[in-house]
């Protein structure tokens, strides 16, 4: 039995009350990933800006939508279990595999995620292209296209796979609905941002290479 002091019993509080507030903490955070209203201004800004990378091709509001559900709208922009990283999660050796056609390594890796976390630019031009490959191999059906972006071809042959596929269309359709009402709202974020630029991504990744391994 433990039996505690009157020090202790402060202390055994303010452990409580610590828990308490991280869970508070924990909470607003996730509330601030399912409501628009509660998002900061970095994820306004996030959002704006993938809005607009992706307008020209009529996918302003599609890559919005899926900054918004794989980063939390940049919050959170590196998943370990992947691994993915940037606004939009990009599979990080599947971006190494496509656009330097060479062995996935530990430095490379690292080097791929750093720059995905750390440029948005950069992680906006893969998820762009990503995304016209993807509406290319499924002639212009948008649900296919979302599908095979979360989950590639593997959705077709595999019940399992497809029902999350499904699910994450069905995500991405939600949050454009609301995208919409909050641009409807907010008539400034029409204008496209000064920063914006759209080289392709090819001609990007000829402008740095990596150092010797």
């Amino acid at each position: 039995m433990l039996i505690l002091t009157k020090g202790h019993q402060k202390g055994y509080l303010s452990v409580k009350h610590f828990l308490f507030f991280l869970s508070l903490f924990c909470l607003a955070h996730t509330d601030s990933c399912k409501d628009i209203k509660l998002f900061n201004q970095s994820q306004i800004d996030t959002i704006y800006y993938a809005y607009h990378y992706g307008k020209k091709y009529n996918l302003g509001y599609t890559m919005a939508a899926i900054a918004w559900k794989e980063s939390c709208a940049g919050l959170y922009r590196l998943n370990l279990d992947d691994p993915s990283a940037g606004i939009y999660h990009a599979h990080i050796p599947n971006v190494i595999k496509r656009y330097y056609k060479t062995k996935s390594t530990s430095f490379k890796r690292n080097f791929i995620a750093e720059k995905l976390i750390r440029d948005q630019e950069f992680a906006s031009k893969i998820a762009l292209e990503e995304l016209l490959y993807w509406k290319k191999i499924r002639n212009g059906n948008w649900k296919e296209m979302i599908k095979s972006y979360n989950k590639g071809f593997s959705w077709e042959k595999n019940r399992a796979r497809d029902e999350i596929a499904e699910a994450y269309y069905q995500d991405i359709s939600q949050k454009i609905k609301i995208l919409k009402v909050f641009f409807i709202q907010n008539p400034k974020f029409q204008f496209s941002p000064r920063n914006l630029n759209q080289l392709d991504s090819m001609q990007y990744f000829q402008n740095f290479k990596f150092l010797s391994e």
